[in-house]
Formats: structure tokens, sequence, C-alpha cells
């Protein structure tokens, strides 16, 4: 089961801080530092699933919501994704 939380782009940004801090690179995980903020801000849980992250956000846009995916490769290259339902006109 994995926990969901909703951040802001600020919370984020201390996350990576944090961990560049601990001499991480893009692309490392990040997962200590997160859990470490979240628990410092008591930011609590806004759901959980079993679902993996594709088929979360596969069913977050089969009921209209948008969802902007972030990744960072081991190079530091960033991709954005932004994951959207199309109406019948667009696709």
């Amino acid at each position: 089961m994995q926990s969901i939380f909703q951040i802001t782009i600020e919370d984020y940004l201390e996350v990576i801080k944090r961990a560049k801090a601990n001499g991480k690179v893009a692309g490392d995980d990040m997962s200590e530092e997160f859990s470490e903020y979240i628990q410092e801000k008591k930011i609590k849980s806004c759901g959980s699933t079993e679902l993996t992250k594709e088929e979360y956000i596969k069913e977050l846009v089969s009921h209209d919501k948008n969802v902007l995916s972030i990744e960072v490769d081991k190079k530091g290259n960033t991709s954005y994704n932004i994951a959207k339902k199309l109406d019948k006109q667009q696709e």
C-alpha cells in the first residue's frame, strides 16, 4: 500500500534541497528526505492506493483530472508529462 500526499512546489523544492545537502544527485531516490520532511511539517496523507504510479495516473485521468508528472534521470535531464483526458474532438 502506498500513501498519497498533496504537496506544494515549495515543499518539493525543499525536499530536493535536503537531498542535495545529503550528497544526492538528480535521479537518486529522495524517499528518505521526503519522509523526514512530511513528518517534520506534519503533512497528512490524503489517501493510499495499491495501484502503480502509471495505473493511478490513468485512474485520475479517467475522472477528468489533469496530472503533471516530473521525471529526472541520472544525468539530470528533466522531462515533464501532462496526462489529461481528451475530448472526442482531440482523439
